[in-house]
């Protein structure tokens, strides 16, 4: 990635950069003409304290193959976010980063999140009652439903193609966030981050106490 490289060296006189807290944002390739990044920045630094960031050492904006090879608009790994340029609003660029920003916070504050088995308690207890709901509307389930939290491309495939996320998100309604939160306990955790910060608090707290508690958990941690 000879970009980084190059981006990194002519940072002070690269005109697309800009900072979030401490972390340096360099655009590879714009957004869209309409979308108001500078927007986006500025909400996403107002709604997340800078220790909520520590997880994150850079993010980098563009095109990006691998994104487009996994269908995604945003990637954490090894320490940077890679964010897509291709958005239609600022509303979803906050949303992706938060999302993104919310899975450094599990690889950094792993042992507060996961060492006591709560979240993953939760996670799982809410798998099993979508399990027998699935199965209720004849729709045949994995075992591994009811006991597999990490991500499982068989899993994924089932709620996703077989299911389909329009159905999965009036099945799941009250009992997950999203369609999209029921796919891993990673997911389940970063999708209530996201709810949290941007989303309905209150609906939250009630669908998911457990998680919940935990992100108040690292917020005090500012402290």
């Amino acid at each position: 990635m000879s970009w980084i490289k190059k981006s990194i060296q002519e940072s002070s006189s690269l005109k697309d950069h800009y900072k979030l807290h401490h972390i340096n944002i360099f655009i590879k390739d714009k957004f869209p003409k309409h979308l108001d990044f500078d927007r986006c920045v500025h909400l996403i630094s107002r709604m997340l304290s800078p220790h909520l960031l520590k997880g994150v050492d850079i993010i980098y904006v563009g095109e990006f193959g691998f994104l487009d090879e996994m269908d995604f608009s945003a990637l954490f790994k090894d320490g940077a976010i890679y964010l897509s340029n291709k958005f239609d609003d600022e509303d979803q660029v906050i949303e992706d980063l938060v999302h993104e920003i919310a899975h450094s916070n599990e690889y950094l504050y792993s042992d507060i999140l996961y060492s006591d088995g709560a979240i993953m308690k939760e996670f799982l207890g809410k798998r099993k009652k979508l399990f027998y709901i699935l199965k209720s509307e004849n729709l045949s389930p994995p075992q591994s439903l009811q006991t597999n939290v990490e991500f499982d491309k068989d899993i994924d495939e089932y709620l996703y193609k077989t299911v389909g996320y329009p159905m999965l998100n009036a099945l799941c309604n009250g009992l997950f966030i999203s369609a999209y939160s029921t796919t891993s306990i990673r997911e389940y955790f970063s999708t209530a981050f996201a709810e949290y910060f941007q989303g309905d608090k209150k609906s939250l707290k009630n669908t998911c106490p457990i998680v919940f508690s935990k992100i108040e958990e690292l917020i005090q941690l500012e402290g």
